[in-house]
């Protein structure tokens, strides 16, 4: 595993070709603008005068000063060093000290061709702008050039559902993409590194099947009597068959349904590498409560406690996340794995990711369907 590359906008093939998260939709206030780390390119975002999203490269032409410490106006962004302003194209509209002309006054234009000037605000050329999309409370930036991308942004599940409540968690990470999606796709670290929280040993054998199709890996869990501590009982009072699968889709995206009948919770994390261990997780939790008529304004008042647990349990995540990532720097060697049967799925998630990596040509790793045993 190459965490260098895959966080390298330069190096990561198509890794880059998907819409990514840059932040949520509430954190996007008009007139201010917010700085962003992805694929180790600094990117500015803001809205334009119509209120859409727009993203830049967060560097000024003049003097290379980041943009997102300037300020935003009329749905332009203006630099804090000499106050070059921007519109939400990338083109420089206005440079306060050519005055009111906005034209080289003394130099004429072979003069300025000669020193490597210009010698008005259009002839500077303008910033490497990003397509932005917004849907289900999610700002998303594409980072791919001028390919299209190889697939539309994910929808939040069940997002404006009746009945189901939606909120998220934005968290931090000390880890690059790959073993974050593995660590959100895992069981048998919920015993050591969530005791309690999310389960306890019980020395029992989980059979399960794993599905390796399209672009996506969907682990099936064959355990319906399956009991999950904690907020566990709260969705599940009755004792009720539990489906719960697992799913990665390329490139960086995971769903975790625990769902008994037509109730349950949905875990669905987007990440964002920022660099090779550094990334933005951008979680949806989605829920529904067994209860029938009331069940959204039940859904609602519980929030905050399904919010806290939620929060304690990721940020149990972020240090076992933390643990991993001082090892892997520890020296050579770091990022070369071994396996058993427990990490199947495991190795369908790098084989997609390394496709990716490697320029994502052809079909990628083969269709496949197995079934594989561990013990909790």
């Amino acid at each position: 595993m190459d965490l260098e590359a895959e966080a390298d906008l330069t190096r990561c093939g198509a890794l880059k070709d998907f819409w990514y998260v840059a932040c949520l939709s509430t954190e996007l206030k008009p007139g201010e603008p917010l700085a962003r780390t992805l694929f180790g390119t600094g990117v500015v975002l803001f809205r334009d005068v119509q209120g859409q999203p727009t993203a830049l490269r967060d560097r000024c032409l003049h003097r290379n000063a980041r943009l997102s410490r300037g300020a935003v106006f009329n749905g332009r962004i203006g630099c804090p060093y000499h106050g070059w302003v921007y519109d939400a194209s990338g083109a420089v509209v206005e440079v306060p000290s050519l005055g009111p002309s906005q034209r080289s006054e003394l130099l004429d234009a072979d003069a300025c061709a000669r020193e490597g000037l210009a010698t008005a605000p259009c002839a500077l050329g303008r910033l490497t702008r990003f397509p932005t999309l917004e849907q289900d409370g999610l700002v998303f930036v594409y980072m791919g050039g001028a390919e299209p991308a190889r697939s539309a942004p994910f929808r939040v599940p069940y997002w404006d559902q009746e009945g189901w409540t939606v909120y998220f968690m934005v968290t931090r990470f000390p880890n690059g993409v790959t073993n974050l999606v593995e660590n959100f796709m895992d069981v048998p670290h919920t015993l050591f590194v969530h005791p309690g929280w999310f389960r306890r040993p019980a020395s029992k054998r989980v059979p399960a099947t794993v599905r390796r199709t399209a672009g996506s890996v969907l682990v099936t869990y064959k355990q319906a009597q399956d009991t999950v501590t904690g907020l566990g009982r709260l969705f599940n009072p009755r004792g009720l068959p539990l489906l719960h699968t697992d799913k990665f889709y390329v490139p960086n995206v995971t769903r975790v349904d625990y769902l008994w009948g037509e109730h349950g919770f949905v875990i669905n994390s987007q990440c964002t590498p920022i660099g090779p261990t550094d990334s933005l997780v951008y979680t949806a939790i989605s829920y529904r409560l067994p209860v029938d008529v009331p069940g959204a304004l039940v859904g609602r008042a519980m929030m905050p406690l399904v919010r806290w647990y939620t929060r304690q349990v990721i940020q149990q995540d972020v240090v076992i996340m933390d643990i991993q990532r001082e090892a892997l720097l520890d020296g050579p060697g770091g990022g070369v794995y071994s396996g058993t049967e427990a990490d199947l799925h495991h190795a369908d998630i790098e084989a997609y990711r390394r496709w990716l990596r490697e320029g994502g040509q052809g079909s990628g790793p083969e269709d496949a369907e197995r079934d594989m045993a561990f013990w909790i």
